[in-house]
């Protein structure tokens, strides 16, 4: 048990360290700083308004975070798949 929970922590640190996830983090504040672009999605949220939710996408800052986000969404995957074929090792065939 302990080997598993030494390798969740070692997992947690790389991902701790990885760009996306640095990256996304800053973008995350920069875009709750900017009042602007915060204010357009806490109204798009609202309203689901289609002309606000182009201003949002024409955001440099909101497309770089989705691009980051999409990176990293690649990588929960590629955890989780990783993750499906160590357990299903454990398992019995019937």
């Amino acid at each position: 048990m302990n080997e598993l929970i030494n390798r969740v922590e070692n997992l947690k640190d790389v991902l701790d360290k990885n760009e996306d996830i640095i990256k996304i983090r800053k973008l995350n504040k920069e875009i709750n700083s900017n009042d602007e672009l915060s204010n357009l999605i806490i109204e798009y949220k609202k309203t689901n308004n289609l002309d606000l939710k182009k201003q949002i996408i024409s955001n440099p800052l909101f497309n770089e975070y989705k691009e980051c986000e999409t990176r990293v969404n690649f990588l929960i995957l590629e955890i989780n798949s990783k993750l499906k074929t160590i357990s299903n090792k454990g398992k019995c065939n019937r």
